[in-house]
């Protein structure tokens, strides 16, 4: 006759052992464009913070353009800053012409007459973070910081004063603004 004992057992098996990492998620929007920091390229050609050509400046005339950053992530910006690149004019050639050419730069250029104003706000109200000809905005600006969820304004004018000359008549400026974000 043989007899047999068995002992107890009990077993948990944590079947779900996940972790996520968080991530820093940035939009931009103006007006009904958006791009996002996620994107592939993260590189946007949408919005125009000078307003684009469309509607050359006269002398004395301005216009402006308002974005907002929304930071849709789950991680707080410690630090952000706006980075320029260097301006460039070029010339979009006499009325009729569609071949533009580099400007006469001894007799005027367009980016060091051209006047630029950043504020930190929804409108161009308060002290500007930046104020200058935009030949001048050469260094990197610190802007802040940005919690999870949170936005912030940033309203640009461009204008060209009263007394520009003839010297930067048929003109146009470019210049990249890199925005960084950082934990």
């Amino acid at each position: 006759m043989g007899a047999s004992l068995s002992g107890l057992t009990a077993t948990i098996t944590n079947s779900t052992n996940t972790a996520a990492s968080a991530s820093m998620a940035i939009t931009e929007t103006s007006g009904s464009s958006t791009c996002k920091s996620y994107d592939t390229t993260a590189t946007c050609a949408d919005i125009n913070k000078y307003g684009g050509t469309g509607t050359p400046l006269t002398p004395g005339g301005s216009q402006s353009t308002k974005v907002t950053f929304n930071n849709v992530g789950q991680v707080a910006v410690g630090t952000s800053t706006l980075t320029p690149a260097a301006c460039t004019a070029s010339s979009t050639g006499a009325t009729g012409s569609s071949t533009p050419t580099t400007p006469n730069t001894s007799a005027g250029n367009l980016c060091s007459v051209l006047q630029v104003k950043i504020y930190q706000s929804a409108s161009a109200s308060g002290t500007p973070i930046y104020t200058g000809s935009a030949a001048g905005l050469t260094s990197a600006i610190s802007l802040g910081k940005l919690a999870a969820g949170a936005s912030q304004d940033y309203t640009f004018v461009v204008s060209l004063p009263a007394d520009a000359t003839t010297a930067v008549q048929g003109q146009s400026v470019s210049q990249a603004l890199t925005w960084s974000f950082n934990q």
